[in-house]
């Protein structure tokens, strides 16, 4: 999925061996030879070629086969606590590309998405943004679930919350089980409630839409949702919420009041423009802050 955000034409594993290897090499070469078991015969050959070519540690270990990428991206994660599935054994979906394949072109573009929206937004002061779609076809949820994903790595204390309780997806792609969530906690059904966190993703918590229920617009529109969100803001750094599309009912616009901010998802070729500014228009009715559009190209 491509997002038409404009991206920084950057080389992330470059920037970081930059930042990586030029005030501590040694660190970096230890790290891979402990993570690549590396002999003292491989590490010479290295450091050899480094001084050969003038590269740095981690490239000269690439270019003798010694090394593969993923064995570099690991290293550097590890050393700039930057969290993201490394193995296979995960459940979580592969279309949260952020936590599968944090280097790729795609998830550099969710990045610049996240810069703008700190800029326009989170670095003012508020912490709370909800996510809005004309319909269930615009992939809305998988943005959000995937933004949510980068704000962690940023170290950021970050909270997903699904307010779809009409069609939601978060659990499924996070391969969360709970039965209890968002809806529980509005119906006063469930005084202590359980949010829910991934090892490799230690930043992320994850608040699941919970039972379904008949009347979803009804038990967003109470004022328990702002009591929720209000308490939640004094412990997480960023909080967004994935909402029902426009199509299928006007919760979104009971959870952009509350929220006070939205951004609009829209898929290629998929969007009406003419829905797209309806919906633009209905958001601008609740006094929230429209922070902007973002297109996305399956």
């Amino acid at each position: 999925m491509d997002y038409s955000q404009e991206a920084p034409q950057l080389n992330n594993t470059e920037a970081l061996l930059n930042e990586a290897e030029k005030p501590d090499f040694k660190r970096m070469g230890d790290a891979l030879a402990q993570h690549a078991k590396l002999t003292q015969q491989d590490i010479a050959r290295i450091l050899e070629l480094q001084r050969d070519k003038k590269i740095l540690f981690g490239e000269a270990a690439k270019i003798l086969g010694l090394i593969t990428e993923e064995d570099l991206q690991k290293v550097l994660s590890e050393q700039f606590n930057y969290a993201y599935l490394q193995d296979g054994s995960h459940k979580i979906s592969p279309l949260l590309i952020a936590a599968h394949n944090p280097f790729n072109v795609e998830v550099e573009q969710l990045r610049s998405l996240r810069s703008q929206l700190s800029i326009r937004w989170f670095d003012q002061g508020n912490k709370t943004l909800a996510i809005t779609s004309v319909s269930s076809d615009d992939d809305a949820s998988q943005l959000v679930a995937n933004l949510a994903i980068v704000f962690s790595q940023l170290n950021k204390k970050t909270l997903l919350i699904d307010a779809n309780l009409r069609d939601a997806k978060l659990h499924q792609l996070f391969n969360i089980e709970t039965k209890m969530g968002l809806a529980n906690i509005l119906a006063n059904r469930q005084g202590q409630y359980t949010l829910t966190r991934h090892e490799s993703l230690p930043n992320l918590t994850i608040l699941t839409a919970g039972t379904a229920v008949p009347n979803p617009q009804e038990l967003l529109s109470q004022n328990n949702l702002s009591t929720l969100l209000l308490d939640l803001e004094k412990i997480y750094d960023v909080i967004l919420i994935d909402t029902s599309p426009i199509h299928l009912g006007q919760d979104a616009l009971t959870v952009v009041l509350k929220a006070k901010a939205a951004i609009i998802v829209a898929k290629k070729d998929n969007t009406m423009v003419v829905d797209m500014q309806q919906l633009s228009q209905q958001l601008s009715m609740t006094g929230a802050k429209l922070i902007g559009s973002v297109f996305v190209d399956a």
